[in-house]
This record gives C-alpha cells, sequence and structure tokens, in this order.
C-alpha cells in the first residue's frame, strides 16, 4: 500500500487518469437550446436539467415558462443524475438502462426469471444521505463526505423511466442530461417503447454523445444485452427557445473538483473520496479492539488488490478491468447510533452512484448480521430475503420476510442505524475479530458479482466463521445466499 496524501486538503487530484473535462456554463446552455428546440415541437411543457458528473445541478429549464415545480425539478434532476452517476468513460448508460436492471425479473417481463441485478437502487443517493446525492451547487456542507457538499433536492434519487442521457466531451464523461414532461416518470412497469422524454433528451445531448462502442447495448449481463434507448430525434440546429431558466437552478459553471487525495491501494491508483480513520467510539466491543486505521487501509488494500486483477462486466471494451468504490464501517455496538465510514476509496474513475451505494451496502450487513458467534448476514443475503416472491424470481411464491423494509428505510428522517439507506443487491459483508461483529465492508462500481468478490477479498483478515455464515441456513426450505462470484473472473 502506499498513500502519496493522506489528508484530503492538500492536492487535487483529477482522477488517477490524465484525462480529465468539465461542462462549462456554455456548454450546459447549449444542451438547452438543442432540448428545447425539440421539446417546442413534441413536448412543451418539459423541464430540461443538466448535471455535472458529482451531481451538482448546473441548468434547469421550463420550456412553459415561471418556475418548475419541485416534483418536475425532482423527476428532471433524478433523471440526469442516473445517467451521469451510472455511466463512466468505458460505459455509457441512460436512464431507461436504469430501468432495465430494477425489476423484479430480468429481462423485465419475463416471468419466472430473477430479479434485476441492481434491483432496488433506485432507493440510493437519496437526498438525506450523508454520504453522495444530486445537490445545489452552493457547496454547503452537511456532513463530513464531500459528496453532500452542496444543499439536496428534494425527492430526488436514481430513477429508471427514459429521459435521462450521458453527456461527454471528447470521450469524457462530463455529466447528464434529465428532461421530465411527457407524464411517464414511473420505473414500474419498465416502459420498453419509444418515448417523449427521450426523444428531447436526444436532442439536448448532440454533440455530446458517447461513442456508440460504450453504450449499453453493447453490455451483456447473463447473455443479455441492456437497454439504452428506444427513441429517434429529428435534431434541429436552428435554435427556437421558449420559456425560461430557473431562478433557483440558474445555467452556470460547475464547482471546480474538488481535491481528493490520490493514493494507490493493492496496486491500483485511485482518490481517497473519505478519509482513512479509526473507528472513533470509545471502548471495545465484547472483549474486542475497534478497528483501526492501519486495518481499515488493510482492508481496502486486499479489496483493491482483487479490483486489479478482476475483469469488469460493465466496461468496454470486454476485458477491461474493473473499478470500484470501497467503503469500511464501524459497528456501534448500540441502538440508534449510525455505523461511521472508516474510509472509502475509489479506484480509477469508478461510476458514481457506487459511492453512495458501498457505503449502503456495508451498512446493510452491519444492520442485519449478528453478534457473538451467531449469524453473518451480506448484502446479497438481505436482498434474498426482501424480493416480493421468495425464492426470487419464482411468481407463484409469497414475498421475502424483508419485502418493502428498504422502502421504509427510505424515507425521511432516516432510520439513525442506516443514515443512507440500505441496498439488497451484493457487495457488502461484516467483518468479525474472534467471532465479534467489529464493522463491514462494502464494494460498488461493476457487476454485482465483481463487486462480491472484491468485498470478500477485503474480509481477508476479518472473516465470518463458516458456521455462522448466512449460507449454513434454509429459509422455507431454500438456502440462503452469502456469497457468489463471477464465472472465470481474472483478465
Amino acid at each position: 500500500m502506499k498513500l502519496r496524501v493522506l489528508f484530503p486538503f492538500v492536492a487535487a487530484s483529477f482522477l488517477s487518469s490524465s484525462a480529465f473535462a468539465q461542462l462549462t456554463a456554455a456548454d450546459v446552455q447549449t444542451i438547452i437550446n438543442h432540448a428545447v428546440t425539440r421539446a417546442v415541437q413534441v413536448s412543451p411543457n418539459s423541464v430540461i436539467a443538466v448535471t455535472d458528473r458529482e451531481g451538482y445541478v448546473v441548468g434547469i429549464w421550463n420550456v412553459a415558462g415561471g418556475e418548475p415545480t419541485p416534483t418536475q425539478i425532482a423527476n428532471a434532476v433524478s433523471k440526469a443524475g442516473t445517467a451521469a452517476f451510472l455511466s463512466s468513460n468505458q460505459n455509457a448508460f441512460s436512464s431507461r438502462t436504469a430501468g432495465f436492471i430494477i425489476q423484479q425479473h430480468f429481462p423485465p417481463g419475463v416471468r419466472n426469471t430473477a430479479t434485476g441485478p441492481l434491483v432496488g437502487v433506485g432507493f440510493s443517493n437519496l437526498p438525506f444521505s450523508d454520504v453522495n446525492r444530486f445537490k445545489k451547487t452552493d457547496l454547503i456542507p452537511s456532513s463530513s463526505s464531500p459528496g453532500t457538499f452542496g444543499s439536496p433536492i428534494p425527492g430526488t434519487s436514481l430513477d429508471g423511466s427514459p429521459g435521462g442521457l450521458p453527456l461527454y466531451k471528447n470521450g469524457i464523461l462530463v455529466g447528464g442530461i434529465g428532461v421530465t414532461g411527457d407524464g411517464t416518470d414511473n420505473s414500474f412497469p419498465f416502459i420498453s417503447g419509444p418515448d417523449t422524454d427521450e426523444d428531447v433528451a436526444l436532442s439536448g445531448q448532440h454533440g455530446y454523445e458517447p461513442s456508440s462502442s460504450i453504450t449499453a447495448g453493447n453490455v451483456f449481463i447473463g447473455g443479455i444485452s441492456l437497454a439504452y434507448t428506444a427513441t429517434s430525434t429529428n435534431f434541429s440546429s436552428t435554435v427556437v427557445l421558449r420559456g425560461n431558466a430557473s431562478a433557483v437552478y440558474p445555467i452556470q459553471n460547475p464547482p471546480p473538483p474538488f481535491p481528493y487525495p490520490v493514493a494507490t491501494f493493492g496496486g491500483v491508483s485511485g482518490q481517497i473520496r473519505q478519509p482513512i480513520i479509526s473507528d472513533p467510539l470509545p471502548g471495545i466491543i465484547n472483549g474486542q479492539p475497534r478497528l483501526t486505521a492501519a486495518e481499515v487501509a488493510s482492508i481496502i488494500n486486499y479489496g483493491a488488490d482483487r479490483v486489479r486483477t478482476t475483469r469488469a462486466a460493465i466496461r468496454l471494451p470486454i476485458g477491461t478491468q474493473m473499478e470500484a468504490f470501497i467503503s469500511v464501517v464501524n459497528f456501534p455496538n448500540a441502538p440508534n447510533v449510525p455505523p461511521t465510514v472508516l474510509g472509502t476509496f475509489r479506484t480509477g474513475e469508478a461510476t458514481l452512484f457506487s459511492w453512495d451505494v458501498a457505503a449502503q451496502k456495508a451498512r446493510t450487513a452491519i444492520g442485519f448480521s449478528k453478534n457473538g458467534n451467531t449469524t453473518a448476514v451480506s448484502s446479497r443475503t438481505v436482498g434474498f430475503l426482501g424480493q416480493s416472491n421468495y425464492p426470487p424470481g419464482i411468481d407463484a411464491n409469497p414475498p421475502g420476510p424483508y419485502n418493502g423494509l428498504q422502502e421504509m428505510l427510505s424515507m425521511a428522517p432516516p432510520n439513525p442505524n442506516f443514515p443512507n439507506g440500505i441496498t439488497i443487491f451484493p457487495g457488502g459483508f461484516p467483518l468479525y475479530r474472534n467471532g465479534q461483529l467489529i464493522g463491514a465492508i462494502g464494494v460498488s462500481g461493476d457487476g454485482v458479482d465483481q463487486d462480491d468478490i472484491v468485498g470478500a477479498s477485503g474480509t481477508h483478515d476479518f472473516l465470518a466463521a463458516d458456521a455462522i455464515r448466512a449460507d449454513q441456513f434454509f429459509f422455507r426450505g431454500t438456502r440462503l445466499p452469502y456469497a457468489k462470484f463471477p464465472r472465470d473472473p481474472g483478465l
């Protein structure tokens, strides 16, 4: 492990790669001009939002005029932010892609198939998150995480309805555009056909498109090509503007990049997104010491080393190394005390939605595992028990016992044990010392099986005993899952 900078305000890092680009106010105006011109023709009630890659809102326009409603703002921002957060320089995903991979069946609508790989991800990056979310550019800190440096936008989260597309400059992801106005802002059920919001967004994306070689249709999960768009547009270079920019969200430059420290763990370069610290709570846990900063760094190091050798599921071309966020949290060992993030490392340019989700996964593993050599539960286990059918995917079966729990824990004000909600897909594992629960690791950024193998690698020195792992137990006659790794994961 090599740390070049430990304190987060010392030196700027523009990712591990030298490739860097940002939107400008002129870019935002151009994108909105293109979208408004199309909206005037096909959807005159459209509200158009643009976010930068970090989730800052850099412009909202109401084609009908006046200030858009809070619901319109939330829908447009959620779509724009979803496209920005799910994409990278090596994969371009849309809000339609999100809707395709979050349903109760994958592919959507095919009965008696497993749930989508990211089922439940719509309940992440919530406005009350203490880790990461969509935000205003006012840079007002509300937690120790720079991902919340900016006032929250009520009603936002990841969104699975069409109308959100990523934006690129010279092959570098710089943000997203989101459009609402045609009345289809509902990711359930999945919208498979053409969509007017997507039509308008495609015109806005003109000149800021990704390479066709990295769009979601080139990514196969379980042999299924992912959805990207199902709509065409009629772009016009003659700008016709109607309506006005929002007074609350004017067209502007994004904030300058935050100076995250650059570090190398496990041979992988990246950024320390949240400082690596020792468990700040005093005392011991049932006779066992709490995690130290050195141990947190070691956990991250084991995980990053696995990232270095693992083939990506969503990045292109095929055979590319995966990227991920790796988060470690403490075990408070007290009710209603939020698990503290003890460190977060972003390898390369891992997808930004994964920051919040990695912490969610770790906190999910903490919240559902038991102390004192009883039961070790992963986020995969929680998801298996949390679907509308149990076992998941078998339509005739009743719901699992945790069905509806994620929705309940995603309401504001947040449950103090889960200050950014929970995740019900793989990548989170508890950490044990001599049979005592002391923390958890959460990993997100690629395919869920990739997240599992990286998370499990991070538990190297803090394994749950085999006898207490969830996969040693049955519920309603079905063995519970704990971990599942990719076939042939190596590069």
